[in-house]
């Protein structure tokens, strides 16, 4: 069980300067991966991306990678650039009444600067790809310590849908017994109102009662609702959750309670079923930080 929510760092020194890889990552139904790192080690960029995608399923991902105080990182001022510029604008600046070139102005021209002659993706490969390891390792462990402290809220939501579970049952079996009753005398008042008392037999309005409240029968779906709270039980117990199960989880849950509260004749079942929605949008809520 781990979170899409952790940070991690790692500093290692180099011959010249040092490699610092950070990584921050946030809740995100899938994997989506921000990488920034020098130009001179794009080359290295296709091996990163592997390397992460190896240690995550999903999450947003912003993941850095600065080489700081290497000399062949220093950028290179393009003199041949310059030299072009600064003839151009002087034999044009009379007759287009141009001021005097300045460093600023051409320092905002595309390409004064060049990128740095640098062995540096080779030398740095391995460097790289070991900084890189480390800080999973280290990212990992720190999702999986941020899932622990979820642990007891989860277990405290199991907690309370199963005491309403039970709540429910013993509600259920209540309304079973009363339902065939309330609807005989239900069918007997209509039967009255239209001026048909006594044209059906005893034992026929007891079986157009009795079908009427097995139609309202929850029991079933309670036994369900049970099996579903014994595997998240399982699941938590095993350190299973996953974001994505405990949504398909949750709908499951919600599909019995709402069709437990459809069928709900009795103002106490009516709670019960409303107070474990909540609980179960807590769950939902959380469970969408988790991997």
């Amino acid at each position: 069980m781990k979170s899409m929510t952790a940070f991690a760092e790692i500093v290692r020194p180099l011959q010249a300067g040092q490699l610092r890889v950070t990584l921050r990552s946030v809740n995100s139904k899938s994997l989506d991966l921000s990488l920034r790192l020098p130009p001179a080690l794009f080359p290295l960029e296709a091996g990163i991306r592997a390397q992460v995608r190896d240690a995550a399923q999903r999450g947003k991902l912003d993941l850095t990678i600065e080489v700081q105080d290497e000399p062949s990182l220093e950028p290179r001022m393009n003199r041949a650039l310059l030299r072009s510029v600064a003839k151009s604008w002087e034999e044009d600046a009379e007759w287009l009444q141009l001021p005097p070139l300045t460093a600023e102005a051409f320092f905002r021209l595309p390409g004064a600067f060049q990128p740095p002659a640098s062995d540096l993706s080779e030398r740095m490969e391995g460097p790289v790809r070991d900084a890189l390891k480390a800080l999973l390792e280290a990212w990992n462990a720190g999702r999986t310590r941020e899932a622990g402290r979820l642990r007891p809220f989860f277990e405290e939501g199991l907690a309370r849908l199963t005491a309403l579970r039970d709540r429910l049952r013993s509600e259920a079996e209540v309304q079973a017994a009363e339902l065939p009753t309330l609807y005989r005398q239900r069918i007997e008042q209509i039967l009255e109102d239209a001026r048909l008392a006594g044209q059906l037999p005893a034992e026929r309005l007891l079986a157009e009662a009795g079908v009427l409240a097995e139609r309202q029968d929850v029991r079933e779906e309670l036994i369900r609702l049970a099996a579903h709270l014994d595997d998240f039980a399982e699941r938590l117990a095993k350190g299973r959750l996953e974001g994505k199960a405990v949504d398909v989880w949750c709908q499951e849950v919600l599909r019995e309670l709402n069709t437990t509260g459809s069928k709900c004749k009795r103002i106490d079942m009516t709670r019960a079923v409303m107070e474990a929605k909540g609980v179960l949008d807590q769950i939902r809520e959380q469970a969408a930080n988790l991997e």
